[in-house]
């Protein structure tokens, strides 16, 4: 049952939102994407390495026994890490962190707010990050 006070705390939930949109962390966040959307080199790097790691998931499968093995996995490493290397995508994802560690702080201080017996729990609210 929604409560005037549920209704209330979503609201404060709201305006913390909007503070984080607004913060220097948030708009520094925006503009490092922003420039990483825009370079071409970093896309085509990037798209070097999804074609990669689709022969990866492939070669996965078999493990160690396919054929390709060693060779599909050192490619992978070497796409990745090329892209991982562009100035651009470490400004990026520095920045990103930045933003998460915020998001981070506040969820940690409400939770312990409130008790400090609360888990929290991020795992289901990161972003979706490619592993080798």
């Amino acid at each position: 049952m929604i409560t005037e006070e549920t209704l209330d705390i979503l609201d404060d939930i709201e305006d913390i939102s909007d503070m984080i949109v607004q913060s220097d962390i948030y708009v520094s966040y925006r503009r490092a994407k922003m420039q990483l959307d825009a370079d071409d080199e970093a896309s085509l790097l990037y798209q070097a390495f999804l074609k990669v790691k689709d022969k990866y998931d492939d070669v996965m499968r078999f493990g160690k026994y396919h054929p390709d093995y060693k060779d599909i996995m050192l490619e992978t490493r070497q796409r990745k890490r090329a892209y991982e290397m562009l100035p651009v995508v470490m400004e990026y994802k520095a920045k990103e962190v930045a933003l998460q560690n915020l998001i981070d702080e506040v969820m940690s201080k409400i939770a312990l707010a409130v008790s400090e017996h609360v888990t929290v729990s991020y795992t289901h609210l990161r972003a979706h990050e490619t592993s080798l």
